[in-house]
């Protein structure tokens, strides 16, 4: 859905103002209707957003610098000092997730995950790309399954991550 979790959105905003230098370069991926590219509107931020309805339904080019229509798996990401991963690892393949945090984390790029756990959803109003195939995760999976990640902050609903 383009509308993430409430649940600790001041204390992630802190703790990224807190962790950027104001020269990083930040990419959104998946901004949904963007809610990081308005609260951290005084950074260099871009977005990447796989579904382009979204683009023009949430106003995205209004938000962002650049807003780039791709899937992050295909993106060339190597320009951005700082990665947010906000409701996206949950839509993609274990595999592929896994690849994808560790080549940021092995390129030194500083990024941000949040997830929601045990959450089964599909198709939401016409867009394939809101499944999740990820549906299991849990706080103990996320050890498991990346492990260049640790526990930022969270509940049993929801987590929140950093590689650094």
């Amino acid at each position: 859905m383009p509308f993430s979790v409430e649940s600790y959105k001041q204390e992630v905003f802190d703790h990224i103002r807190n962790t950027i230098l104001p020269t990083d370069k930040i990419l959104d991926v998946g901004p949904g209707a963007g809610k990081y590219g308005r609260s951290l509107n005084d950074y260099y931020i871009d977005a990447v957003e796989i579904y382009e309805p979204y683009i023009t339904t949430y106003n995205l080019k209004e938000i962002y610098e650049n807003v780039y229509c791709d899937n992050i798996l295909n993106f060339d990401w190597a320009f951005y000092d700082y990665i947010i991963l906000g409701d996206i690892l949950e839509h993609i393949v274990l595999e592929d997730a896994q690849k994808l945090i560790s080549d940021i984390s092995n390129n030194y790029v500083k990024c941000l995950v949040a997830v929601p756990y045990m959450f089964e959803q599909g198709e939401w109003y016409g867009n394939i790309h809101e499944t999740h195939l990820q549906p299991d995760l849990t706080p103990d999976n996320m050890i498991i399954r990346y492990p260049e990640l640790k526990h930022l902050i969270g509940n049993e609903f929801y987590g929140y991550y950093i590689n650094y």
